[in-house]
């Protein structure tokens, strides 16, 4: 049976009204409808509710309901189980969002009689290595960020390409991102932005101390390995802006491409350039400080 699982952001003040939409639009048309246990007891539909171990193995698709950051939470929770997802845009930018709200009756419409596309997107893995034991494994969309927790010294790190020495950081942190990452805290660092058919990593230096240090593209297949120098006190990891964890001196950081890929249903015919043209340029515009 076609089994949607519904991932709200609770904390959007429109999510009520959207999700309920939702749920009454799936339910009339035949289509089983789940929801996270601890979201589904804060919106009221204790009978939709399933636990995360469970919730992978019963749904055929993940809809988020809320933002970039909505989607990007739940895709590091899915893709590992192959599970496409499609996120419903009530953020200001929901750059990578499929769904705006105008368009809500019409892409449900499509969702349900499987008038979708999958695309497939580059997934990291980052592994915090500590006196040469592996202490934490974590999956990113995203990007990966070595960097500052505090008011600090600049950090200073050891960059290895498939273990070859390739340069020496002293900068605020490094960014490791995947194409998909590229319009994030990748391109307000200064890096490239990256159509994600190319399956390529981007290394963006954050404040570098260092005229010649520029952002730097490798291929998916090579392995990113950051060794923190001695001395280096409040470096944290985040992963997708989300996750967090401590860095202490001597730790190393290796990053590769993930064994799963993240499957984003794609219900329209834009483009990633008219994608980049209307929400980036709009973002800029409504962006009145």
């Amino acid at each position: 049976m076609f089994t949607v699982g519904l991932f709200p952001n609770i904390n959007k003040q429109s999510v009520v009204t959207i999700l309920s939409f939702m749920v009454q639009y799936f339910q009339e048309h035949g289509v089983r409808v789940l929801l996270p246990e601890e979201a589904a007891a804060k919106m009221g539909y204790l009978e939709l509710a399933c636990s995360q171990k469970n919730l992978v193995k019963e749904i055929t698709v993940g809809v988020t309901v809320g933002g970039d950051g909505t989607l990007l939470n739940t895709a590091r929770e899915v893709a590992s189980a192959g599970i496409p997802i499609c996120g419903i845009n009530l953020g200001r930018l929901g750059f990578l969002t499929e769904v705006e709200l105008p368009d809500l009756s019409k892409s449900l419409d499509r969702l349900v009689n499987k008038e979708y596309q999958i695309e497939e997107r580059l997934m990291l893995d980052a592994m915090v290595i500590r006196q040469g034991r592996t202490i934490q494994i974590s999956s990113a969309l995203n990007d990966v960020v070595i960097s500052k927790s505090g008011v600090s010294r600049m950090i200073k790190m050891n960059l290895y390409i498939d273990d070859e020495l390739t340069a020496n950081y002293r900068a605020d942190g490094l960014i490791v991102a995947t194409a998909t990452g590229s319009t994030g805290y990748s391109l307000s660092a200064g890096g490239p932005i990256i159509n994600p058919k190319l399956k390529v990593i981007v290394l963006t230096p954050i404040c570098s101390h260092t005229l010649h240090v520029r952002p730097l593209i490798v291929s998916e297949e090579e392995e990113v390995k950051i060794e923190m120098i001695a001395n280096q006190e409040d470096v944290v990891l985040t992963i997708d802006g989300q996750a967090v964890y401590s860095l202490i001196p001597n730790d190393t950081v290796l990053v590769k491409r993930s064994s799963f890929r993240a499957q984003f249903i794609r219900l329209n015919d834009r483009s990633y350039y008219e994608t980049l043209r209307t929400k980036l340029w709009r973002s800029e515009k409504d962006a009145n400080f």
